[in-house]
């Protein structure tokens, strides 16, 4: 019986393990809008706003985790990292959550990252 209570606990204990989020600058912000990666493209108004995307990091930086593509399936988007001061290990094709604010470069629309968590 024991056994069997000591394998419960191990099992139920590495569930909970495998379900904890990752956290990687500053926290998720969960009273900016969930928008879509399409709706950062149609939607000036979200110019230097603050938002949350929710997708799958498609293409990361290699060198450095300073950057990642993310995609929605509305399409995607360059997450920039660096101007925060904080990087993110290898994570392509995880589910990400970020915050961040909508900026417009010279190279296009770009979320510029105060936080994101990897589930």
């Amino acid at each position: 019986m024991q056994a069997m209570t000591r394998l419960f606990i191990f099992i139920l204990l590495l569930f909970l393990w495998s379900c904890t989020k990752e956290q990687y600058g500053g926290n998720i912000d969960h009273s900016a809008p969930l928008v879509k990666v399409k709706d950062v493209y149609l939607n000036p108004s979200l110019r230097d706003k603050k938002v949350n995307l929710k997708g799958i990091i498609i293409i990361q930086c290699q060198s450095n985790g300073c950057w990642f593509f993310i995609n929605d399936g509305t399409g995607q988007i360059f997450i920039n990292l660096a101007p925060k001061g904080f990087t993110l290990p290898p994570k392509t094709g995880k589910q990400a959550m970020v915050t961040g604010i909508v900026s417009d470069t010279e190279q296009g629309k770009v979320i510029i990252a105060d936080a994101v968590e990897i589930s």
